[in-house]
């Protein structure tokens, strides 16, 4: 199986074309069956690249693309045993998230998905950060689960998608909150992922005030259990400083959200030495 995905990969554009018309089948749906493997290499250097060649290249069928998105969003894949922690099905549920992310790319790039389907999905999948638990970026021995970076990957699709509901926005915001308090501190990059959420918002010019109340209740939570001293609150306040600071940077850099900006500066500020 590995040998065959290597030789896809290295495949130009027209051999790549022929070779699915040929072999397409057989090799997505092995593709789709070990999308969460825990070999490294077979489920993010060949799997994952993969698919993004194929969906990018165009090189699957409507039919294939629809047959994927229906398996993914279910508790077959994207939430695979949710609320574990420290087991293998991380990978299965994590790397579901890629694989919808480039799914919903494509269908905001060339739409394929009904619009049933699509909202299905979008309400689907803005609740995974909630619900996630298992929050391991690098695996020894088994590579990237990063399920909250990829998590935060979907989240920003879904925000940027020209189709998805504003309703679906809060779901999406209480996600984000709830990875602060998920236990352990994030050291692979995970602020950055979900500050591109925030970026998407923007440039669909989603409310500011939403999100300027949603950035008072993160530090009022944090006010709540200052007394407490615990190693949780510890680790909350170490996660929602990492990201705040992120945020606003990020916000300067793209000019958005001059409001958010101060908000998180006098924050951000207050609990420097707090």
């Amino acid at each position: 199986m590995k040998q065959q995905m290597k030789m896809v990969l290295e495949l130009d554009d027209l051999q790549c074309k022929n070779y699915m018309e040929l072999h397409g089948e057989e090799l997505f749906s092995m593709m789709l069956a070990n999308l969460g493997s825990p070999d490294g290499e077979l489920r993010d250097e060949l799997i994952y690249r993969l698919v993004v060649k194929l969906i990018s290249g165009q090189h699957l069928k409507t039919d294939q693309l629809l047959h994927a998105t229906n398996e993914i969003a279910t508790a077959q894949y994207l939430f695979a045993a949710i609320g574990e922690r420290d087991s293998d099905s991380v990978f299965i549920r994590s790397f579901a998230t890629l694989w919808l992310t480039v799914l919903l790319w494509l269908d905001k790039e060339h739409p394929f998905m009904s619009s049933e389907l699509r909202s299905e999905v979008m309400e689907k999948s803005a609740t995974y950060l909630v619900q996630e638990q298992d929050i391991r970026g690098f695996v020894d021995g088994k590579g990237w689960a990063h399920s909250i970076a990829h998590g935060a990957d979907l989240m920003s699709m879904i925000a940027s998608h020209p189709a998805a509901e504003k309703r679906l926005i809060p779901t999406i915001l209480e996600g984000v909150a709830s990875c602060f308090w998920k236990g352990g501190v994030y050291t692979d990059d995970e602020d950055e992922r979900l500050t591109a959420i925030f970026i998407s918002l923007a440039r669909k010019d989603y409310p500011e005030e939403v999100l300027i109340e949603w950035v008072e209740q993160v530090f009022d939570k944090l006010d709540k259990n200052a007394s407490s001293q615990s190693q949780s609150f510890y680790q909350a306040r170490t996660n929602i400083m990492q990201f705040m600071k992120t945020l606003y940077f990020a916000l300067k850099k793209y000019k958005h959200y001059p409001k958010l900006q101060s908000t998180a500066s006098f924050f951000i500020q207050k609990w420097q030495n707090a």
